[in-house]
């Protein structure tokens, strides 16, 4: 997608060929991360590379993001409705607490068999991974940086938070297989113990990573309250419409990608229930205005009495 339409997309297109556009931005994350981590598993078994295989892990934590995101869009942003009256936003959260441990298994796995290589390096056993590895690595450096490139023009036109988030994450993938690549050329050179070591390395950034989406998806379902900066954001844009007098309660909690907020605010007593309304609206519009239409607001009012 050029940069071109991206632009219109955001200036002058409607919501649903701005969704449209940031959905086919996620699905090319989902099959370019996904066609990675299984041709990096494949060439990691095949050459005997603990590095590689760790690699592959790195890119099957970037699929996970992008499919956790396609979630988020599809479903979790999904309206409210009869059955579900407070949305699909827990969808999300329940998909990324699953496959979070599956990642977590499979980290610890690399885990223990990168020791075990590392011990075997020490007794003269170990041997070097075919020369292959060098050259897939530098495949995957440059796939990754160009969908870096590719979801960064994405996600800056369109101002989402789930391609901005995929960026990040291929951008640590893309700094795996140059330490993979840097590993393998280490080891061909008579350092063998650089392809577990590496892998190693690899296994705990990766049990740090699981963590944190583990944790993440933990919030997520238990209703976790949004960070204090963004409920002071919040009143901050409520106080500053015509009419509002105070922000009597707030609460914000998480729903997905975006934010649940309940708010009670405290108008003039002499004002009708017409007016009153009118304000709230305007409240509501000013929030999702400022942090997206996956925002859910609920405003209600009551007199103001010093």
């Amino acid at each position: 997608m050029s940069r071109t339409s991206l632009s219109q997309c955001n200036s002058n297109g409607t919501l649903q060929e701005c969704l449209a556009c940031e959905k086919k931005a996620i699905w090319v994350a989902v099959y370019a991360n996904f066609t990675l981590a299984i041709f990096k598993a494949f060439i990691g078994i095949v050459s005997g590379s603990m590095a590689m295989l760790g690699d592959a892990l790195f890119s099957f934590k970037d699929f996970i993001a992008s499919l956790v995101g396609v979630i988020g869009i599809r479903v979790s942003g999904k309206p409210a409705d009869e059955q579900h009256p407070y949305g699909h936003g827990k969808v999300e959260f329940v998909a990324l607490f699953l496959i979070s441990m599956g990642l977590l298994l499979a980290t610890l796995f690399l885990l223990f068999h990168s020791l075990k290589g590392i011990w075997h390096c020490s007794q003269g056993f170990g041997r070097a991974p075919k020369l292959v590895v060098f050259g897939a690595a530098l495949i995957s450096v440059v796939a990754n940086y160009k969908l870096v490139q590719y979801l960064s023009c994405v996600g800056d036109r369109q101002k989402s938070h789930a391609i901005r988030a995929n960026t990040r994450q291929n951008h640590s993938g893309a700094l795996s297989s140059i330490m993979v690549a840097v590993a393998i050329l280490g080891a061909r050179l008579g350092y063998v113990f650089l392809d577990p070591l590496v892998a190693l390395v690899e296994a705990v950034c990766l049990l740090f990573m699981g963590r944190d989406m583990f944790l993440s998806a933990l919030k997520g379902l238990f209703d976790s309250a949004a960070p204090a900066a963004t409920v002071e954001r919040i009143e901050s844009v409520a106080r500053i419409v015509p009419g509002v007098r105070k922000v009597a309660k707030i609460v914000v909690r998480q729903q997905g990608q975006g934010l649940w907020i309940e708010m009670m605010i405290k108008i003039d007593p002499d004002l009708t229930h017409q007016e009153g309304y009118l304000i709230g609206l305007h409240v509501k519009e000013s929030i999702l205005a400022t942090f997206g239409n996956k925002t859910t607001v609920n405003v209600s009012f009551e007199p103001y009495m010093p």
